[in-house]
C-alpha cells in the first residue's frame, strides 16, 4: 500500500497554510489602507496650498519664484463650453449639484508617477477677496449679488508625485517581506516545537510498535514527557507487560498441551489397536460360535421332526425341543448382529452396489416376514407408488435394514394389530430419493429416547425384567449400513400411538469420503 505524507509534513503544510492565510488577512487592511493614507495626505497638501493662495492672493503660477501648478477657471468659461478638461467638468457638476460641496479630488497613475488633481470652488465672497486685480473683475453685478454667494470660478491644482508612488510600492514590499518572514519564522518555530514535543515521542512509540510487530515483546518506550504522550507510553508498556505474561502463560500451556497431545496420541493408538483387536476377536468368535450353534439348531430340528412323527412321544419332549430351537435361533440372531457390528467397526463390511427395484425388495420382505406376522395375527399392508425410480444401492444391505425394521414392528406390535409399509419418491438434498417407511401400532418410543435409539446397545426397556429380548444393536446396525449406502434413517413416534421407522435411499449412489479428525501436516495421513 502506498504511503502518504508523514505526520510532520502534514502538520507543517497545514500550519504554514493557516499562518499564511491569517497573515494575509491581517496584512490586507494595511495593504489597502496605505494608498488611502497617501491619497489623503496629498489631498490635505492640495487643500493647504489652495487655502494659502486664496487667503493671500498670490500671483498665479508662481510663489517666491517657485512655479505652482495652479490655475483658475472662471465659471463663464465653463458655461460657454470653453472647458475641454473632463476633470473640470466633473468638478463643476459636483459644485452645482451640491451647494455645500467645495472640494473635488481624484488621482490617476501616470508614467512619471501618480497624478493628483484637486478642485476648489471659489464663490462670490472669496472671489472679491482676491488681491490680484490683474485677473479679477470687481465690478458689481446686481443679478449675481441677489443670488447670495454663487459659484464664480474653480481653482484647479494638478500635481504629479513620483515620491508618493515610490513610497506606496516600497511600503507594500515591506509588507510582503514582513509577511513572508513572519510565515517562515512561524513554521520554523512550530516545527521545532512539534519535533521536540510530539514528533520525537511519536517516532519512539512507532519504533517500539514496529519491534513488537516483528515479535520482540521485551521492548519498552519509557517516555518521560510529563503529558498525555507519557500516559500513552505507560499504557503501551503496561500492555506489553501483560502481553508478555500472557505469551509466557500460553507458551507454558502449549508445552503442557503438547505433552497431553503426545499422551493422547499414544493412548489413541493403543485404543485404536485395542478396538481393532476387539473387533477382530468378536468377528472371529462370532464366526466360530455360529458353527456349533448351527449344529445345535440342526440336531434340535431333527429331534423335533422325530418327536412330531412319533405318536408315543412325550408332549414335554416336544415342548423342550421347541424351547431349545427358539433359544438357539435367538442366540444365532444375536451372534449375527455382533458379527455385523464387528465387521462394520473393523471396516470389513463391503458393498455391492447395483440398480435395484424397491418394489421387488419389499415383496421379498413380506414373503419372509409373513409366517412371523401370522403367528401374532398381524396384518401387513403395503402402499407403493407405481412409478418409483430404481435406485443404485446394495440390495442385501437395504433388505437387512428393512428386515430389522419389520422384525421390530412384529416384535412390538400387539396381537391382531397392523403393520403398514409405504414407499414414495422424495427429494433428498436436491436429489431424487425413495422414502421407505414401516409403521406399527406398538407402544411407541418416548421423546427423550428418539435421538439415542439408533446408538449401540440402546433399548427403550433396558431393565432386567424387559418383556422383549435383544442386544440393542439392530437399529445401530441399520444406521451404520444406511451411512455406508449414503442414506438416512429416522423415526417418527408418539408414546402409546405406535412408531414409524423410515429410510431415505438416493436414486444414485455417491461414495462418501470421510475426512480425518486431525489431519497431519507435511502430507501425512491419519491412520484408520
Amino acid at each position: 500500500m502506498a504511503r502518504g505524507p508523514s505526520l510532520a509534513n502534514k502538520c507543517q503544510i497545514l500550519f504554514g497554510g493557516a499562518v499564511l492565510l491569517i497573515l494575509a488577512g491581517a496584512l490586507a487592511a494595511p495593504w489597502m489602507r496605505l494608498e488611502s493614507v497617501v491619497e489623503e495626505s496629498q489631498r490635505e497638501m492640495s487643500r493647504q496650498l489652495a487655502e494659502t493662495w486664496v487667503g493671500n492672493g498670490f500671483a498665479l503660477n508662481r510663489t517666491e519664484g517657485i512655479p505652482i501648478p495652479i490655475r483658475v477657471v472662471p465659471i463663464e468659461h465653463i458655461e460657454d463650453g470653453g472647458s475641454t478638461d473632463p476633470f473640470v467638468d466633473a468638478a463643476y457638476r459636483e459644485f452645482v449639484v451640491g451647494p455645500g460641496v467645495d472640494e473635488f479630488f481624484t488621482s490617476i497613475r501616470g508614467k512619471d508617477g501618480i497624478v493628483y488633481r484637486y478642485a476648489r470652488a471659489i464663490r462670490e465672497g472669496q472671489w472679491r477677496a482676491i488681491q490680484d486685480r490683474q485677473f479679477v473683475d470687481f465690478s458689481a453685478r446686481a443679478s449675481e449679488t441677489a443670488l447670495g454667494d454663487p459659484l464664480r470660478a474653480i481653482l484647479v491644482i494638478e500635481r504629479t508625485s513620483t515620491f508618493a508612488a515610490q513610497q506606496i510600492l516600497a511600503s507594500r514590499w515591506y509588507i510582503i517581506a514582513g509577511g513572508v518572514l513572519a510565515v517562515g519564522l512561524a513554521v520554523v518555530v512550530f516545527s521545532l516545537i512539534l519535533t521536540k514535543l510530539i514528533f520525537s515521542p511519536v517516532r519512539r512509540l512507532r519504533a517500539s510498535a514496529e519491534r513488537v510487530r516483528r515479535g520482540d515483546l521485551t521492548v519498552r518506550s519509557a517516555l518521560r514527557t510529563g503529558d498525555e504522550l507519557e500516559e500513552l507510553s505507560r499504557a503501551f508498556d503496561e500492555m506489553l507487560d501483560e502481553m508478555n505474561r500472557g505469551h509466557q502463560s500460553l507458551w507454558a500451556m502449549n508445552e503442557s498441551l503438547d505433552l497431553k497431545v503426545i499422551e493422547l496420541s499414544e493412548a489413541n493408538v493403543g485404543l485404536f489397536e485395542s478396538n481393532r483387536l476387539k473387533s477382530e476377536f468378536l468377528a472371529n468368535v462370532s464366526h466360530e460360535l455360529r458353527t456349533p450353534l448351527n449344529s445345535i439348531i440342526g440336531f434340535a430340528e431333527l429331534l423335533a421332526e422325530l418327536a412330531r412323527n412319533d405318536p408315543a412321544a412325550d408332549p414335554k419332549r416336544v415342548r423342550y425341543i421347541s424351547n431349545i430351537l427358539t433359544s438357539a435361533r435367538m442366540l444365532l440372531d444375536m451372534i449375527n448382529e455382533l458379527l455385523d457390528m464387528a465387521k462394520i467397526e473393523a471396516g470389513r463390511m463391503s458393498l455391492a452396489v447395483v440398480p435395484a427395484s424397491i418394489a421387488d425388495i419389499l415383496e421379498g420382505l413380506q414373503t419372509i416376514m409373513r409366517p412371523q406376522a401370522m403367528s401374532k395375527q398381524l396384518t401387513v399392508t403395503a402402499s407403493i407408488e407405481s412409478d418409483l425410480p430404481s435406485v443404485e444401492t446394495d440390495p442385501g444391505k437395504l433388505q437387512q435394514i428393512l428386515y430389522n425394521f419389520l422384525s421390530n414392528a412384529v416384535k412390538f406390535s400387539p396381537a391382531g394389530g397392523e403393520i403398514r409399509i409405504a414407499a414414495r419418491a422424495v427429494s433428498l438434498d436436491s436429489r431424487v430419493a425413495v422414502r421407505i417407511s414401516i409403521a406399527d401400532d406398538g407402544p411407541g418410543v418416548p421423546f427423550d429416547l428418539q435421538e439415542t435409539i439408533f446408538e449401540k446397545f440402546r433399548q427403550v426397556d433396558a431393565s432386567h425384567t424387559k418383556s422383549h429380548s435383544g442386544t440393542g444393536l439392530g437399529l445401530a446396525i441399520c444406521r451404520e449400513l444406511a451411512t455406508m449406502l449414503g442414506s438416512t434413517v429416522g423415526i417418527i413416534s408418539e408414546p402409546g400411538r405406535g412408531s414409524e421407522f423410515f429410510v431415505e435411499v438416493p436414486a444414485f449412489f455417491r461414495v462418501i469420503e470421510r475426512k480425518p479428525l486431525m489431519p497431519l501436516t507435511g502430507g501425512g495421513r491419519v491412520a484408520r
